[in-house]
């Protein structure tokens, strides 16, 4: 005997083949008669059944006659058999109440929008008290109204921007949608690139390299790849180099800035140790200034406002002989300083890139690496490969032989790591006792080929500390950038396969 789910699959296919309109009611017949085909009983399609064998005979006859199919028809047909014995104002109700299921069915074909839907619920509520013929049939001419009056014009607003099937709702929305994908993103990408190349274009910097001149390029005739990662992350660094651009430039002009500072500092000194000149002096460093030919309309106004510190100089110049020598010396210790702070900056941002204790690439630069390569993954499709390799037991050599020895051990297999991989590839420490290797160009079978090597060879290398040889060994876990949706996946399934090494014993090499 077929199963429901069985039913309800071939009842859905005969609605499908047969086109029947897809509602309660015809639902119902259409699953009923395969159920009865099938041998299958089931309680709601024998209502009908039911209903008929509790009449006396004459009307069994009748309704056998009639070929009454469902509940709906059985009820029209007794209401017409009971009007027949009834009064004619019973009669003329029960016709206007047909009459106005009838203005409801045709009204519900056509619904669009909230007035037919407010109207009908009125209506419901209307039928559920005690009406008489008046109220029925002004009902009925409402409904009349509605389908008259009812005017679907605003639908055809949408043909402006595309042409989509209105007959049916859903298909009507996704036809928007599906629409507005195509059309419109390529209408906001076509504003937007202008856009986006002019903001890459250097602001201060004159020059322009090839890589900008590339992107603006593609950028221009094919708007619509603004929507893909790898160009996204090409702008992203192309504003970095914008940026560096301008630094550079304006730090090339407030160096000379700085150079016309320096002389009119060496003037003033020398103008104030000869005081009874000083005006006169004075006036003659205002016309060197006034004949300064600046390369940058930009740095106008600091001519403006040098000339105008000259004015007031030459109302100053007599009572700032001690003050402006002190000010003198300040002012070379604050350059002594800055220029300190400077160069221990450009080494703290060098040094934030390389990892103290092994002097492979730190996390952030490990981070800044595997971003660059993705996009030349996403971009080229050039694959690669992420190695995880932890040391097993790290704690116990910590325990055994102290802090400094783990050190030790740390910085000889960062060197391992560092002399055994290519230059193309790129390792770092991750954190703790954990270490990366990013091998571009390497498919998994030859990564793992990589991993067991390493392997190997930090198990037989000689570990020392104090003439005591420390016994290390370490666990790999790889996975291959094509096998994954993602980075963020590659990186999460080789740390899997790290702790599936470390599960199984130690001192092995998994992969996925």
């Amino acid at each position: 005997m077929a199963k429901i789910n069985d039913i309800i699959r071939e009842a859905i296919k005969q609605m499908q083949s047969q086109k029947k309109v897809w509602t309660p009611l015809n639902y119902h017949e259409v699953f009923c008669k395969v159920a009865k085909e099938n041998g299958l009983i089931v309680e709601e399609c024998r209502q009908l059944d039911k209903y008929i064998e509790k009449l006396d005979a004459s009307l069994k006859q009748e309704i056998s006659n009639f070929k009454v199919k469902n509940l709906d028809e059985l009820f029209m047909f007794l209401s017409s058999r009971l009007s027949r014995s009834l009064k004619s104002d019973t009669s003329e109700i029960l016709e206007a109440m047909y009459v106005l299921a009838r203005r409801i069915l045709q009204s519900i074909a056509v619904l669009h929008n909230k007035k037919a839907t407010d109207l009908s619920n009125y209506s419901l509520e209307k039928l559920k008290t005690k009406n008489d013929l008046k109220s029925i049939n002004t009902l009925k001419d409402k409904w009349f109204d509605f389908v008259t009056s009812y005017d679907d014009s605003f639908l055809k607003k949408i043909d402006a921007y595309c042409t989509v099937d209105k007959t049916d709702l859903e298909k009507f929305v996704n036809g928007i949608v599906k629409c507005f994908n195509n059309n419109n993103d390529q209408a906001i990408y076509k504003k937007l690139a202008p856009l986006i190349i002019a903001t890459l274009s250097p602001s201060i910097a004159s020059s322009i390299d090839d890589d900008l001149a590339s992107i603006s390029y593609e950028l221009r005739n094919s708007p619509e790849i603004l929507a893909t990662d790898s160009i996204q992350d090409d702008i992203k660094n192309m504003i970095k180099k914008r940026v560096e651009l301008d630094k550079k430039e304006m730090k090339k002009k407030i160096s000379e800035v700085d150079k016309i500072l320096l002389e009119i500092e060496k003037k003033l000194i020398s103008l104030i140790a000869v005081s009874s000149s000083s005006n006169k002096n004075v006036k003659k460093v205002r016309n060197e200034l006034e004949n300064i030919n600046f390369q940058a309309d930009s740095f106008e106004m600091i001519q403006t406002k040098l000339l105008n510190i000259t004015d007031s100089l030459e109302y100053e110049t007599r009572t700032l002989n001690d003050k402006m020598i002190e000010n003198q010396k300040i002012i070379r210790s604050l350059k002594t300083r800055n220029e300190k702070l400077e160069k221990a900056l450009i080494m703290a941002k060098k040094e934030s890139k390389k990892d103290f204790l092994t002097k492979l690439a730190s996390r952030r630069a490990l981070d800044e690496e595997l971003k660059k390569i993705e996009s030349g993954y996403t971009r080229y499709k050039i694959d690669y490969s992420v190695c995880f390799v932890d040391i097993d037991h790290f704690k116990m050599v910590n325990d055994t032989y102290g802090h400094d020895a783990g050190d030790i051990v740390l910085s000889a297999l960062g060197k391992i790591l560092k002399k055994f991989t290519r230059e193309m590839d790129f390792v770092g420490r991750y954190g703790g006792e954990e270490f990366l290797m990013v091998l571009p160009n390497t498919h998994l079978q030859n990564a793992v080929e990589f991993a067991n090597k390493i392997k190997d060879i930090i198990a037989n290398f000689k570990f020392l500390y104090k003439n005591d040889r420390i016994d290390v060994k370490v666990s790999i876990g790889v996975s291959e950038r094509k096998n994954n949706k993602s980075l963020e996946e590659t990186i999460k399934k080789a740390d899997e396969m790290l702790y599936k090494a470390k599960q199984n014993g130690r001192n092995r090499v998994c992969f996925s």
